[in-house]
């Protein structure tokens, strides 16, 4: 098994991600590297009052920035580790 010239990877909090990937010299004595910016889920806060009680209910939003775009990032890191194999 030959040495990895690419490693990826993933930092998350859980709710923010942030990924990282980094190229190794191939005479061993350095890297470049590259970070993405974060990327993150966006929430709606409702705020519902009355004179008994006050309740938050908290709605997910749909953009750029949701569980499939990391989810495709993630994938499209697995198939390409498949190939290079």
């Amino acid at each position: 098994m030959g040495r990895k010239s690419h490693i990826r990877g993933a930092l998350t909090t859980g709710l923010k991600w942030q990924f990282v990937v980094v190229d190794l010299d191939t005479d061993g004595d350095g890297a470049k590297y590259w970070l993405s910016d974060p990327i993150g889920w966006r929430w709606k806060v409702k705020w519902n009052k009355s004179d008994q009680s006050e309740t938050c209910s908290i709605e997910e939003t749909s953009d750029e920035s949701d569980p499939a775009l990391i989810a495709g990032i993630l994938s499209s890191w697995v198939s390409i580790d498949r190939v290079e194999e």
